[in-house]
C-alpha cells in the first residue's frame, strides 16, 4: 500500500494495545510503500523474525508484469533448521522508543 495510507493505519494500530503493528516500510522508484503484516494472511514472509545483528535474508523489490513485489533473498548460505531473519529497517525515534529490541537483536 502507499505510504500515506499506511501511516493512517499505523496510527490506528497504535491506539489499540491488543493489535500491535507489523508494518514494513520500503522505497521503490523514489516512492515510499508499506507491507502490512499485522493481520493473518497466507503470506509466510510475515512470520520471519527481525535481526539487525545477524540477518540471513534481505528484502528486494522485483517487477513482474508491471507490478512490484517484495521478496526475501538469502544473504548467505542458510543451514537447514536455521532461523530465518531479516532487518525490519525502521530506525525512527518513535519506533525505537516503542520497540527498543529493534536495535539490539
Amino acid at each position: 500500500m502507499e505510504y500515506s495510507e499506511a501511516k493512517v493505519i499505523e496510527e490506528q494500530y497504535s491506539n489499540d494495545e491488543e493489535i500491535g503493528s507489523y508494518m514494513y516500510f520500503f522505497e521503490h522508484n523514489n516512492k515510499k510503500w508499506c507491507i502490512d503484516a499485522t493481520k493473518e494472511s497466507p503470506w509466510k514472509g510475515r512470520l520471519i523474525n527481525h535481526s539487525v545483528l545477524r540477518p540471513n535474508l534481505k528484502t528486494k523489490v522485483v517487477e513482474i508484469d508491471g507490478s512490484h513485489h517484495l521478496i526475501l533473498v538469502a544473504r548467505r548460505q542458510i543451514a537447514q533448521g536455521e532461523e530465518l531473519l531479516y532487518d525490519y529497517g525502521d530506525r525512527s525515534a518513535e519506533t525505537i522508543a516503542k520497540n527498543p529490541w529493534l536495535v539490539n537483536t
